[in-house]
């Protein structure tokens, strides 16, 4: 089974070394066997027969680059050779076969069938020629022993079984190769999807990094800021509170670089990981509430509906977008209040985040500048649920998103 595979490969690879090989071969037990029956019957001069005989089989060499141009040029030949009487019979037929074999297995779509039909039809026409009506002009077919006809019926069978074998077998050859043709070109295209799954893959971890340092430093710092802003303002005022507004910036500044550690550590390679920490969830909103409050900012939260555990993705997401929310009015809306609800449906959870502060302008509505409301956005689409921004007509501006809970 190796050495049939190592043929068909190197068949394959240097496809005009096989054919000549094989023509060369032929050739060579052709004119063993033409000298063999020569003495039997001499028709023609030796030279033309053993120029007939090298013109009839050598073309296979070519076979695969010309399959249909061969095929009908060894047909032509091979009709004109039983013509001419030449005994040879036997490795010129195996000669037409492999034309015929090679037509179907490389042929063109449009033409190889008709080029197989004139090869079929004019071959079977020859030899019923041959067979039944080149004999002496005084005998006619039924003063024949009745063996001698069945012989002539059985030899044009045989000879059309050989060519429907030939046949039959270069449209399987033909398919199998198509077949092979087109599991390397999928082959390809897999390979091309593995490597933009992968490419996605990083680029959306990238992405969700990316999003969760945002979320953690743009709280953190901007917590930060407000609490030094406010530091700066009652600094001659009212040193005594001073020391508070610091501490809460020292406060916020552990927190930023707590998460940043732990974010940070996924980007590690090999087995260097971090130890694994608890995830923000809606757990934690309490202590977010407290700080954005220190911050400046009085919050008011409502719960609705019967609170309870939610996955760990959406709780996180949900967390994280309750704290970006807040963090855009603490840095942009000059905001006097905001107010949180969060509503736990059937199947989802429903957030509100609403201030009475500028609102925004209408181009930052179509095209945001910062990336707070793009990341919201981006958590939402995550999880195929619903986001909507806007101002609101009394003055403040509005945050509502809808989280599904079907098992994301």
């Amino acid at each position: 089974m190796k050495f049939v595979r190592r043929l068909i490969l190197l068949s394959n690879r240097h496809p005009l070394i096989t054919d000549g090989a094989i023509a060369i071969f032929l050739s060579a037990l052709a004119l063993v066997l033409l000298w063999y029956y020569w003495e039997f019957s001499q028709p023609v001069h030796p030279a033309l027969a053993v120029a007939f005989t090298l013109a009839i089989i050598l073309p296979l060499t070519l076979r695969r680059r010309f399959p249909l141009v061969i095929l009908l040029v060894i047909t032509v030949l091979l009709n004109v050779y039983r013509l001419l009487d030449i005994p040879e019979g036997t490795a010129t037929a195996y000669a037409l076969l492999l034309a015929l074999f090679g037509a179907g297995a490389y042929g063109s779509q449009r033409w190889r069938t008709w080029a197989r039909g004139i090869t079929v039809v004019s071959v079977a026409v020859c030899l019923t020629y041959l067979l039944f009506i080149r004999f002496p002009t005084d005998t006619s077919l039924f003063s024949y022993e009745e063996n001698q006809v069945l012989g002539w019926i059985a030899t044009i069978l045989l000879n059309l079984f050989l060519f429907g074998a030939a046949w039959w077998g270069g449209d399987i050859f033909r398919k199998l190769r198509e077949r092979e043709r087109e599991l390397k070109a999928q082959t390809v295209q897999l390979e091309i999807e593995r490597d933009e799954n992968a490419r996605r893959a990083i680029l959306d971890e990238r992405v969700r990094i990316a999003r969760e340092l945002h979320d953690v430093v743009a709280h953190h710092v901007s917590v930060m800021g407000v609490q030094a802003g406010a530091a700066r303002r009652i600094l001659s005022k009212q040193p005594d509170k001073v020391h508070e507004a610091l501490s809460l910036i020292e406060s916020s500044s552990r927190q930023a670089v707590a998460e940043m550690h732990r974010l940070l550590g996924f980007l590690r390679q090999g087995k260097q990981t971090d130890e694994p920490t608890p995830q923000p969830s809606l757990k934690q909103l309490k202590l977010l509430i407290s700080e954005i409050q220190d911050a400046g900012l009085p919050v008011v939260v409502n719960i609705e509906g019967n609170e309870r555990d939610l996955p760990p993705s959406t709780d996180l997401s949900a967390y994280r977008i309750i704290q970006e929310s807040l963090t855009n009015v603490l840095k942009h809306a000059g905001a006097s209040k905001a107010t949180v609800t969060v509503h736990y449906g059937d199947g989802a959870i429903e957030l509100k985040i609403t201030d009475n502060g500028k609102g925004a302008a209408p181009v930052e509505l179509q095209k945001p500048k910062g990336r707070g409301l793009i990341g919201v956005q981006e958590r939402v689409k995550l999880y195929s649920g619903e986001f909507k921004a806007g101002n609101i007509p009394d003055g403040g501006f509005s945050v509502m998103v809808k989280l599904p809970l079907n098992g994301q």
